[in-house]
């Protein structure tokens, strides 16, 4: 999945529904305003995420004199605002699983917190 993560085919699908999704600036404000209301899916929220630290850590906080910075503010926007646009985009697919594929899943064994942390350990020790 993460091969094919790129902001290419982010764009293609938001753009794939053209009809359902709509223009832009009218997208934005839709998904602003329903952000706070329904939580949606996101593909490869990882990226984002990934995306947001590096700006964090890039990027001060402050100019000089107490000034916000405004070029990291406008960047962190445009990632916010690709988020939303995929879960407005995300929300014109319904995708069901195949029954082989539900049922394996379902059948599975849940690990406990501790067991997943007891096993997350073995395969990668702490230093």
């Amino acid at each position: 999945m993460c091969t094919k993560d790129n902001p290419q085919s982010r764009k293609l699908l938001i753009q794939e529904r053209p009809s359902k999704v709509g223009t832009l600036g009218i997208n934005v404000q839709r998904a602003w305003k329903r952000g706070w209301q329904k939580k949606g899916a996101v593909p490869f929220l990882g990226t984002f995420l990934t995306d947001l630290l590096m700006l964090d850590t890039a990027m001060e906080e402050y100019l000089e004199e107490n000034e916000i910075n405004h070029q990291k503010k406008n960047k962190e926007y445009r990632v916010m605002t690709e988020i939303m646009l995929l879960q407005v985009a995300a929300d014109h697919y319904n995708i069901e699983p195949k029954h082989p594929f539900k049922a394996w899943f379902q059948s599975g064994k849940w690990l406990s917190e501790e067991e997943s942390y007891i096993l997350s350990c073995q395969l990668e020790p702490r230093s």
